[in-house]
């Protein structure tokens, strides 16, 4: 076997493993729902601090530390 043809053999190999790859990233990022509910209670989610809108935290600690100790669960 020339040297030349087994390299261009594992560059196709590569080529289409890659490709599938992709193709189940793209497929496995579609199905994710990213979609974010509205807070409609008029409290903070994480302090119950009154609010007048739909945010879902009064601040930006509050959020952070949300994402940080409640998704732990």
């Amino acid at each position: 076997m020339e040297w030349w043809w087994r390299d261009e053999r594992l560059a196709d190999e590569i080529d289409i493993a890659n490709a599938e790859i992709e193709a189940r990233l793209k497929f496995t990022l579609k199905t994710v729902d990213t979609s974010v509910e509205n807070n409609n209670s008029g409290k903070c989610i994480w302090c119950e601090k009154k609010i007048e809108d739909k945010r879902r935290w009064c601040s930006a600690n509050c959020r952070d530390e949300h994402t940080l100790y409640a998704n732990k669960w």
